[in-house]
């Protein structure tokens, strides 16, 4: 068969499908009809049974859900940063605007796009498409006008309002959170006598150095650009031909902003919209779909899109306004640099140390993806969004082949994660030390599929990880050396999380995060042929260093706290006993190794000593959730306290080390502080068959609101005084819950809309299984 006959018969293939499905759609709706009667009347049958009278339904990932209506308003107080002044050092600590594809640096030159790099691996970054609207307002001839600022992290706009005894004007920049291929900018002018001439100047920068520009039309006030990606992430020449193609094409349509516009005495305003996609035709249909919104329109759909985040995930607390304001702007960033929902034509790729708003070449890790997604930003964000948590693993998921290929180039077996990627899932690493060495991330990446698979109700999407999870484990097996004389097996020369010690044997962390990775399998596909007896051997046998004398465990072989005479190999000035950041710490939390309590206590007043107060923002937080558990509450405080010192005024953006430097906006530290919140205060616990919490207020708040937390598909929302915490069940997913109080040893049903009221005790979710009303639906379904 000719080329041509192949393809027409692949065209009438197609067609002959098209027909087919539309007559069984059409038998569907004429034969089935009463059986849709049935199937409606069930469905109201579950609405009354959720006894909810004002119910509204959300998509997930994962299902249809269930949720009441009208959650409560947000406090203006907790949500919105105002200020008469900006940070000092601009734009590093400006506030940002993003919505998981878009990302904005207010007032900046920048526009980064979510998964569009330049640049060949160690210098692959965020390419920078040159800003469009970032705005500063003046009126000609009028020079002494105030202006203040408010960053809403509740509507996710930022606003500079400009007063004048002549005018009065008003720039609010978003990037749109239901319609995310835009970026939209508002200007409104009051102005109180005519002749006033608004003048506008646009940051757009110098032309981008990442992109060559392929097309560039104006046509009248509408701009069109096509931009195309100069340096593809490989190596020119590699011969890897499973890598797609990384030249990536960026499509921008755009309102120019004029210079110069005459004001009518009276209300002015404007609304200036760009739209960019990697598509030319989607670019075109978002900024056609945004204009043919009203501006109010616009910009409502907006704030309805950031309400719906909040009402489907918040914390709340009472008593002390600069920790709720932190808890907001934490969340806002994090959520600001997360899609909503999955978009079809382009993958989610990631979250970054410095955010989707930053990550310029050489600056604010470029972009890069590390272990920070898994360990620091995941676990708020799978406890609170869960279809979020789900989009990033999913990309872990889509560069299993990278991971696949780096193992063997090694010539270690299985998958070994790259410890920095970017849009190929190659390693872009630009630190050899870091790309060899920081294995840990591949375990850390099993870890968050363990916590996943135990949250989520989500059996579909841990089967369609089988590959990575299976793979990980015969990459920890290809490292783990048998010691014959000692009878255990060791991984040796790795990097743990403290980066100042490196190549050592039997990291205390590394090790344990393999002990986990190789048990995952087991727990995931317990009747799977492709289980290996010897992955659960070497985890029982797995030598993780502890000091029976000392009863600590030293971070790696040869460590000792009490060397203070020999300095690092990284730098001279450093003793070789400090630690960067946690490390033997995290063997409590997150990764919930028993311990006894004196061994625990040990572990945190040993390595607090030595670890370096000028360290990463997320230490501390680890610190205070492992004083919480031992009821050290004095110590937990301090350290809370500490870990503020990483906030920047006055819009809550986090640095990477205290007093606003290192990577910015740092929400790395944020997922670590978020953390503090709601595993130590709130005292969660995420185990294999229930979810334990045991709260405890933070100092000097008198309320803790935990809205719409997540588990195995339903929703719940605690509230937390001095002594009573609530449990209200907001909606079951069709599955049974009940509290179980270990206290009493006594188990209390969970139903939709009638709060349980406990003692501040320790207490579990305990998930029963699918409910009488989910077995009815199933039931229908396979009538059907």
């Amino acid at each position: 068969m000719s080329p041509e006959q192949d393809a027409e018969s692949g065209s009438r293939l197609q067609r002959h499908k098209q027909k087919r499905d539309l007559r069984a759609m059409m038998n569907f709706r004429v034969k089935k009809r009463p059986m849709l009667i049935a199937c409606s009347a069930a469905v109201l049958i579950l609405l009354v049974l959720h006894g909810s009278d004002r119910l509204c339904w959300k998509q997930w990932s994962i299902g249809w859900h269930i949720l009441p209506l009208n959650l409560g308003e947000l406090s203006e107080e907790a949500t919105v940063f105002r200020t008469t002044r900006l940070p000092d050092d601009l734009p590093r600590h400006m506030a940002t605007v993003g919505n998981g594809f878009l990302g904005h640096v207010v007032y900046a030159d920048n526009i980064y796009v979510n998964g569009v790099y330049n640049g060949a691996r160690g210098d692959s970054h965020r390419a920078r498409v040159p800003s469009t609207c970032a705005l500063r307002l003046a009126v000609d001839g009028h020079a002494a006008a105030s202006s203040s600022y408010a960053l809403d992290v509740g509507k996710g706009v930022f606003t500079e309002t400009v007063d004048h005894e002549d005018f009065k004007l008003e720039y609010r920049i978003f990037a749109h959170r239901k319609h995310t291929k835009l970026l939209v900018c508002q200007v409104s002018a009051e102005a109180k006598k005519p002749g006033l001439v608004l003048l506008t100047k646009n940051n757009h920068g110098n032309l981008s150095v990442d992109f060559d520009i392929i097309k560039d039309v104006i046509k009248g006030a509408t701009r069109e650009q096509h931009l195309w990606t100069k340096v593809a992430e490989e190596i020119p020449g590699s011969e890897k031909k499973y890598l797609p193609p990384t030249l990536t094409d960026v499509y921008l349509v755009y309102d120019e902003v004029p210079e110069r516009l005459e004001l009518q005495q009276g209300h002015n305003s404007w609304t200036w919209i760009t739209a960019i996609y990697i598509d030319e035709a989607d670019a075109m249909e978002a900024y056609v779909e945004g204009h043919a919104m009203t501006p109010d329109v616009l910009y409502d759909s907006h704030v309805a899109g950031w309400r719906e985040i909040w009402d489907t995930g918040r914390i709340d607390v009472e008593g002390d306004t600069k920790l709720a304001q932190i808890i907001y702007g934490c969340f806002y960033y994090l959520y600001s640099s997360l899609p909503t929902r999955e978009d079809p034509k382009w993958s989610f790729y990631g979250l970054s140390p410095g955010s989707l708003s930053h990550g310029a070449e050489h600056h604010d890790y470029q972009g890069h993806i590390f272990w920070d997604q898994e360990t620091w930003m995941y676990p708020p964000i799978l406890m609170m969004q869960p279809q979020m948590s789900r989009l990033q693993l999913k990309i872990r998921l889509e560069h299993l082949q990278e991971a696949l290929n780096k193992a063997q180039n090694y010539s270690y077996s299985g998958a070994m994660f790259p410890w920095e990627s970017a849009y190929t899932g190659e390693d872009v690493c630009p630190w050899y030390p870091g790309s060899a060495l920081e294995q840990h991330v591949t375990g850390d990446i099993a870890f968050a599929f363990w916590q996943y698979m135990h949250m989520n109700a989500d059996k579909t999407f841990i089967n369609s990880a089988e590959d990575l999870i299976m793979a990980i484990a015969n990459f920890w097996e290809s490292r783990a050396l048998y010691n014959k004389t000692k009878e255990r097996y060791e991984i040796h020369d790795v990097m743990g999380p403290d980066e100042w010690h490196y190549p050592v044997n039997n990291s205390c962390y590394t090790n344990t995060i393999a002990q986990i990775s190789l048990r995952l399998p087991s727990d995931a596909f317990p009747d799977s042929p492709r289980l290996k007896q010897k992955w659960i051997d070497i985890a029982d046998h797995m030598y993780v260093p502890f000091d029976a004398k000392r009863n600590y465990h030293p971070q790696h072989d040869g460590y000792d706290p009490d060397e203070r005479d020999y300095k690092s190999k990284i730098n001279s000035t450093i003793p070789e006993f400090m630690v960067k950041q946690a490390d033997v710490v995290l063997l409590g939390f997150p990764l919930m190794q028993e311990s006894d309590e004196v061994v625990r206590r040990n572990d945190l007043v040993i390595y607090e000593d030595v670890t370096s107060v000028t360290g990463p923002a997320m230490t501390w937080g680890m610190f205070a959730i492992a004083w919480l558990e031992l009821r050290d509450y004095k110590k937990a405080a301090e350290l809370l306290v500490m870990n503020q010192q990483y906030t920047v005024e006055p819009f809550k953006v986090w640095s990477e080390t205290p007093g606003g430097g290192g990577a910015v906006n740092f929400i790395t530290g944020m997922g670590g502080f978020l953390q503090t919140v709601i595993f130590g205060y709130g005292g969660f616990r995420i185990r294999s068959d229930k979810l334990d919490f045991e709260p405890v207020l933070p100092p000097g708040t008198t309320k803790l609101v935990l809205t719409h937390l997540d588990y195995k598909q339903g929703s719940f929302t605690f509230t937390v005084t001095k002594d009573v915490v609530s449990v209200s069940m907001l909606e079951s997913g069709g599955q049974g819950f009940a509290l179980y109080v270990y206290e009493t040893e006594k188990y209390l049903t969970l139903k939709v809309g009638k709060p349980l009221h406990i003692p501040r005790v320790k207490t579990a979710i305990v998930h029963l299984g699918a409910s009488k009303e989910s077995i009815l639906l199933s039931v229908l379904a396979g009538w059907l």
